[in-house]
């Protein structure tokens, strides 16, 4: 740790703090400490090539379990501007975890021009020890990379003693993660809370390998000078220091494309998606603001204009103003769901905390749960979508407003409000014309969480529809065919067998104009026999594919 203040007798640990900043320091008691060894890592990367992608469901695209050396964190990055929406599992030694959405996004990056590279990259993801991976997109992507980072940890003792307030980069294994080059400094005047989307489901031993797992990321992956938080708490309430340069220096971090200039950034390590940050991890977050923002000599609640250096993941232009509390999540400036709906539901108990000093008002956690009655349907059909809210002990909530949200094209939109039964259950039916993910939302209120559901894929084919054709034409006569295609596409595409030694044989594709949604076609018959045909819409942005036939017909 870098700072400076009175002595740490037990921890023999110095920080320097101003006075009225030094009394609001804690200590955690009672929790595992950090060993005099530190963690050791090793990264290492896949790039799979087409061998190992097989499409499935239409556009989706699916990988083979890919095996590898033992990892404790993997992320992925690319070349280009797509943006694919992405899930992985891995396999630990019980199995095969649950798929998992990996966030695809930028906004983390560096402020453009200050030497750091910018990437498209996802945020890492925590899994513990694993030694294979899957993964599925939307998309392809180009020069597809996964990067790992495997943490060897050394046996921790746990001691019934005081712990310093932060955790240092010494203590969490830096040394494993040296910054390419020195620090950059600006100013602090607001604080940024991130979530980093890790798994929940680990212990309170995983905390400094975790870090540096992180660190390791984004220094060898991303290309970053350092990892991009200034500060860290894990879901105990444990403090880590990020970016070298000093815990009570304006350290200018890559957390907050635009702003890194003038906030400082702290990340829970965990999924706050539709999982609440704990009492813990909130009281922690709220001693860091409440030392770090007096020490460069802000106010603790508020507002507080700060401008953008810009950036294309950024919600402002370069030079524009943006208005802000200071305390804010990333989403209140970048082009991101972080920290997660829940933990950003839990934002203004925080900011309460950091200005009185005093306790969390209780608020009672909810539970969302979705499922798709259909998950692939022809344009027009109607889906059904069922689920249930429960409070965290599984009871129903009766009478409140969930909201049915669609993403077609990377935005999050509210199609219906839905009122929960007695039983806390909840049903309707909606028809989607484009392939899209489906959420149910809780937005909270009073003593009742935010969460949300898992997020679901739909598939949509194009309803494909033409005249009755004639069952017997005459041999090299051209045959006329009538359609319509919903929703519209620039073409479709007439493909043409023929029965020939008793085995079915191709005889042509062409593609086929549509003119607001109607097409015209037609084959001509080489001779006499037996042909059939299919009018098929070929994949795209929008939906899968779509095949309607055979028709069969006659020659003579």
């Amino acid at each position: 740790m870098s700072a400076t203040a009175a002595p740490d007798a037990c921890c023999g640990i110095s920080v320097k703090l101003p006075a009225s900043a030094a009394a609001l320091v804690s200590v955690l008691l009672l929790l595992p400490a950090p060993a005099a060894a530190t963690p050791r890592a090793v990264d290492f990367e896949l790039a799979p090539d087409d061998a190992v992608v097989a499409a499935a469901a239409g556009r989706e695209l699916r990988s083979r379990p890919l095996r590898t050396r033992p990892f404790d964190l993997v992320g992925m990055r690319w070349r280009g501007r797509a943006q694919p929406a992405i899930e992985v599992r891995v396999r630990r030694a019980g199995g095969w975890s649950r798929w998992e959405p990996l966030d695809a996004h930028g906004e983390h990056n560096p402020d453009p021009r200050r030497g750091e590279r910018s990437v498209r990259a996802t945020d890492p993801l925590w899994v513990g020890r694993a030694n294979a991976v899957q993964y599925r997109m939307d998309r392809r992507v180009r020069g597809l990379r996964l990067h790992f980072v495997r943490v060897n940890r050394p046996k921790r003792q746990v001691r019934a003693a005081q712990q310093p307030d932060v955790v240092s980069r010494a203590e969490w294994g830096a040394s494993a993660c040296p910054p390419r080059s020195g620090p950059g400094y600006g100013e602090v005047k607001a604080i940024h809370v991130h979530h980093t989307v890790s798994l929940n489901n680990y212990g309170p031993e995983d905390g400094p390998a975790m870090v540096l797992a992180i660190c390791r990321y984004h220094r060898n992956s991303n290309g970053w000078d350092d990892i991009g938080y200034n500060a860290l708490v894990d879901k105990y309430g444990v403090l880590y220091e990020g970016r070298a340069g000093g815990l009570d220096k304006a350290v200018i971090g890559a957390q907050a494309q635009g702003f890194n200039a003038q906030t400082a950034g702290i990340a829970t390590i965990g999924d706050h998606t539709a999982v609440a940050a704990t009492p813990q991890t909130l009281d922690a977050i709220a001693r860091y603001i409440r030392w770090k923002l007096p020490l460069h000599g802000q106010p603790l609640s508020g507002r507080v204009s700060i401008a953008s250096a810009g950036g294309s993941l950024t919600r402002y232009g370069t030079g524009a103003v943006a208005r802000v509390e200071r305390v804010i999540g990333h989403r209140d400036t970048g082009r991101t769901a972080c920290p997660g709906a829940a933990l950003y539901a839990q934002l203004p108990a925080l900011r309460s905390l950091v200005g009185t000093g005093g306790p969390l008002t209780p608020a009672f956690g909810t539970r969302l749960s979705a499922l798709l009655g259909i998950t692939s349907i022809v344009h027009g059909e109607a889906v059904p979508l069922s689920g249930t809210l429960r409070a965290a002990d599984g009871t129903p909530i009766a009478g409140e407003r969930v909201e049915l949200q669609v993403n077609s094209d990377g935005r999050w939109r509210t199609l219906r409000r839905l009122s929960t039964a007695p039983d806390g259950a909840f049903a309707v039916e909606f028809r989607p014309r484009l392939r899209m993910y489906v959420r149910i939302r809780f937005p909270g209120h009073g003593g009742l969480q935010r969460s949300g559901s898992t997020r679901l894929l739909l598939h949509v084919r194009p309803l494909i529809s033409i005249a009755p054709p004639p069952d017997r034409v005459a041999a090299r006569v051209p045959v006329p065919i009538r359609g319509t295609v919903a929703p519209r596409k620039r073409l479709v595409y007439l493909a043409l067998e023929r029965l020939e030694d008793g085995r079915w044989r191709r005889a042509g594709e062409s593609a086929v104009r549509t003119r607001r949604g109607r097409f015209t076609a037609e084959f001509t018959p080489a001779g006499r026999g037996r042909y059939r045909f299919w009018i098929v819409a070929k994949p795209d942005d929008d939906t899968d594919r779509s095949r309607l036939g055979p028709f069969e017909v006659r020659a003579r």
